[in-house]
């Protein structure tokens, strides 16, 4: 098996295992990838940030920067529990 990768015309990176010894596109290949992040729920991550920040008050470019890691965990608050709720689901197909 040998690594196929290719960058779409969208921008986004892609890889797929396909057999050496057999002439396939990369389509037929096992997709080496992370699942499809449109299929997250945006406007409720928007939501999510938006009130993370608030709580950590990070409302102003001074605040952000008073804050040592406070806009990385508003994000990673916003962000984490969706992204593996994700990946489960990408698991389970």
């Amino acid at each position: 098996m040998k690594k196929v990768e290719w960058i779409d015309e969208r921008g986004y990176k892609h890889a797929r295992l396909v057999q050496d010894d057999i002439l396939q596109s990369a389509d037929e290949g096992i997709p080496l990838e992370p699942p499809d992040i449109e299929r997250l729920d945006w406007d409720s991550i928007k939501r999510a940030l938006h009130n993370e920040l608030f709580a950590r008050n990070l409302i102003d470019w001074q605040s952000v920067q008073q804050s040592r890691d406070g806009l990385t965990a508003a994000i990673l608050a916003a962000l984490r529990r969706p992204l593996q709720n994700l990946y489960r689901e990408h698991l389970q197909q």
